[in-house]
């Protein structure tokens, strides 16, 4: 088994995100979190993801019955 570092390279980040080092490159403009050393770049994972979860758009506290029932509550 396979132990995920907890820091990864831009490379390895591009391959966790799904996306080009040209839009991590455009995100580190916006804000998103990363570590300098030197040339070296890197991005600690969990922070990512939490820079991440301000972009989420959904309902992920409420559960398919009750939005069912609130949609009921309004066509009635």
């Amino acid at each position: 088994m396979a132990i995920a570092p907890e820091y990864l390279r831009l490379a390895d980040l591009t391959a966790y995100a799904s996306v080009s080092k040209n839009t991590l490159k455009k995100w580190v403009g916006c804000g998103m979190p990363v570590y300098r050393v030197g040339r070296c770049v890197m991005f600690k994972r969990s922070e990512f993801d939490q820079w991440m979860q301000q972009f989420r758009h959904g309902t992920e506290s409420q559960d398919l019955d009750s939005i069912w029932n609130q949609v009921l509550e309004e066509v009635h």
